[in-house]
C-alpha cells in the first residue's frame, strides 16, 4: 500500500466522522424546536379535547345549530371530530418525541465526553 492510499483512507474516515459530527449537532440544535412543538403538544391537545368535551356534555348549542342552519351543524360537528382526531395524534408524537429526545439528551452528553476524551487524548 502506497502513502497516498493510506491518506486518502484517512480522509475518507475524517470525511464519515465530520459528517457524523455535523449531523449530530445538527439535531442537538433541532432539539430545542423539537421541545417546543412538545410543549405545545401537551398544551394544545388537552385543549381540544375540552372543547369538545363541551359541546358533547352541553349539545344544546349543536342542538339549535343543527336545527337552524343543518348544513353549518353538520360542519361544526365534522371539524370537532377531526380536532379530536388530531389532537390525539398530535398528543401521541408530542408523548413519543419526550421520551426520544429525554433519551437522546442522555445520549449526546455521553458523546461530547467521549468526543472531549478522544480529543484530548489523540491532541497530545
Amino acid at each position: 500500500m502506497t502513502m497516498s492510499e493510506d491518506e486518502e483512507k484517512k480522509e475518507k474516515r475524517d470525511n464519515i466522522f465530520e459528517v457524523l459530527d455535523d449531523l449530530i449537532y445538527h439535531l442537538n440544535t433541532t432539539r430545542n424546536m423539537f421541545t417546543f412543538l412538545i410543549i405545545s403538544s401537551f398544551i394544545l391537545a388537552p385543549l381540544s379535547f375540552i372543547v369538545a368535551a363541551v359541546f358533547v356534555l352541553y349539545p344544546r348549542f349543536l342542538n339549535i345549530l343543527l336545527q337552524r342552519e343543518p348544513e353549518l351543524g353538520a360542519i361544526v360537528i365534522l371539524f370537532i371530530g377531526i380536532s379530536v382526531v388530531l389532537a390525539g395524534v398530535w398528543l401521541a408524537i408530542g408523548i413519543k418525541e419526550r421520551s426520544f429526545f429525554s433519551k437522546w439528551n442522555k445520549r449526546f452528553n455521553r458523546f461530547m465526553s467521549l468526543k472531549e476524551r478522544m480529543d484530548r487524548e489523540l491532541g497530545d
